[in-house]
Protein backbone atom coordinates (compact mmCIF):
# COMPACT_ATOMS: atom_id res chain seq x y z
CA UNK A 1 0.00 0.00 0.00
CA UNK A 2 3.13 2.28 0.59
CA UNK A 3 4.40 1.92 -2.45
CA UNK A 4 0.74 2.85 -4.01
CA UNK A 5 0.70 5.96 -1.98
CA UNK A 6 4.13 6.95 -2.97
CA UNK A 7 3.49 7.03 -6.39
CA UNK A 8 0.31 8.94 -5.99
CA UNK A 9 2.07 11.41 -4.38
CA UNK A 10 5.01 11.57 -6.64
CA UNK A 11 2.76 12.07 -9.95
CA UNK A 12 0.57 14.95 -7.58
CA UNK A 13 3.50 17.07 -9.05
CA UNK A 14 2.70 16.72 -12.43
CA UNK A 15 -0.10 18.54 -11.75
CA UNK A 16 -3.20 15.75 -11.33
CA UNK A 17 -2.98 16.09 -7.97
CA UNK A 18 -6.68 16.08 -7.05
CA UNK A 19 -7.63 12.82 -9.49
CA UNK A 20 -4.90 10.70 -8.52
CA UNK A 21 -5.33 11.22 -4.75
CA UNK A 22 -9.47 10.81 -5.24
CA UNK A 23 -8.84 8.08 -7.99
CA UNK A 24 -6.23 6.06 -4.84
CA UNK A 25 -8.56 7.16 -2.05
CA UNK A 26 -11.27 4.17 -2.32
CA UNK A 27 -8.43 1.41 -3.03
CA UNK A 28 -6.19 1.83 -0.71
CA UNK A 29 -9.10 2.19 2.14
CA UNK A 30 -10.91 -0.96 1.15
CA UNK A 31 -7.79 -2.58 0.65
CA UNK A 32 -6.89 -1.86 4.15
CA UNK A 33 -10.46 -2.94 5.81
CA UNK A 34 -10.69 -6.30 3.31
CA UNK A 35 -6.86 -6.90 4.38
CA UNK A 36 -8.07 -6.85 7.56
CA UNK A 37 -11.10 -8.43 7.36
CA UNK A 38 -9.87 -11.22 6.01
CA UNK A 39 -6.82 -11.90 9.05
CA UNK A 40 -9.47 -11.52 10.93
CA UNK A 41 -11.93 -14.32 9.38
CA UNK A 42 -8.68 -16.87 8.70
CA UNK A 43 -7.58 -16.80 12.58
CA UNK A 44 -11.07 -16.88 13.58
CA UNK A 45 -12.37 -19.55 11.09
CA UNK A 46 -10.54 -20.58 8.20
CA UNK A 47 -13.23 -22.29 5.96
CA UNK A 48 -15.42 -18.93 6.34
CA UNK A 49 -12.88 -16.77 4.53
CA UNK A 50 -14.46 -17.06 0.98
CA UNK A 51 -17.88 -16.38 1.70
CA UNK A 52 -16.73 -13.49 3.57
CA UNK A 53 -14.43 -12.55 0.80
CA UNK A 54 -17.29 -12.89 -1.36
CA UNK A 55 -19.85 -10.55 0.31
CA UNK A 56 -16.09 -8.34 0.74
CA UNK A 57 -16.37 -8.23 -3.46
CA UNK A 58 -19.27 -7.43 -3.77
CA UNK A 59 -20.04 -5.07 -0.82
CA UNK A 60 -16.34 -3.33 -2.87
CA UNK A 61 -17.85 -3.18 -6.06
CA UNK A 62 -21.26 -1.23 -5.05
CA UNK A 63 -19.09 1.10 -2.88
CA UNK A 64 -16.38 1.73 -5.77
CA UNK A 65 -19.84 2.09 -8.12
CA UNK A 66 -20.84 5.17 -6.04
CA UNK A 67 -17.68 6.28 -5.54
CA UNK A 68 -16.87 6.90 -9.12
CA UNK A 69 -20.61 8.46 -9.65
CA UNK A 70 -19.98 11.19 -6.37
CA UNK A 71 -16.56 11.77 -7.76
CA UNK A 72 -17.25 12.38 -11.42
CA UNK A 73 -20.36 14.07 -10.85
CA UNK A 74 -20.24 15.83 -7.69
CA UNK A 75 -16.20 16.89 -7.44
CA UNK A 76 -15.91 17.82 -11.48
CA UNK A 77 -12.68 16.04 -11.74
CA UNK A 78 -11.02 15.37 -15.10
CA UNK A 79 -12.26 12.16 -15.45
CA UNK A 80 -9.11 10.17 -17.22
CA UNK A 81 -6.72 10.36 -14.65
CA UNK A 82 -8.88 9.80 -12.33
CA UNK A 83 -10.30 6.61 -13.52
CA UNK A 84 -6.19 5.25 -14.83
CA UNK A 85 -5.24 6.33 -10.76
CA UNK A 86 -8.63 3.92 -10.01
CA UNK A 87 -7.89 1.39 -11.81
CA UNK A 88 -4.26 1.18 -11.31
CA UNK A 89 -4.57 1.18 -7.35
CA UNK A 90 -7.38 -1.15 -7.86
CA UNK A 91 -5.46 -3.64 -9.83
CA UNK A 92 -2.33 -3.09 -7.47
CA UNK A 93 -3.71 -3.76 -4.91
CA UNK A 94 -6.23 -6.68 -5.46
CA UNK A 95 -3.11 -8.63 -6.60
CA UNK A 96 -0.79 -7.32 -3.73
CA UNK A 97 -3.85 -8.69 -1.65
CA UNK A 98 -4.34 -12.13 -3.07
CA UNK A 99 -0.07 -12.63 -2.90
CA UNK A 100 -0.06 -12.06 1.01
CA UNK A 101 -3.43 -14.24 0.76
CA UNK A 102 -1.58 -17.07 -0.27
CA UNK A 103 1.28 -16.20 1.98
CA UNK A 104 -0.88 -16.55 4.84
CA UNK A 105 -2.45 -19.42 3.56
CA UNK A 106 0.68 -21.52 2.47
CA UNK A 107 2.09 -20.25 6.00
CA UNK A 108 -0.45 -21.74 8.04
CA UNK A 109 -0.13 -25.32 5.83
CA UNK A 110 3.81 -25.32 6.90
CA UNK A 111 2.83 -25.02 10.55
Amino acid sequence: MAGTVGVGVALTSLGFGREILLGMGAPVLTAAASWAMMTRVWRADPPALLPAMVRAFVLKCLLYVAWVVIVLKGLAVRPAPFVASLTASFLVLHFTEAWCLNRLMWSAKRD
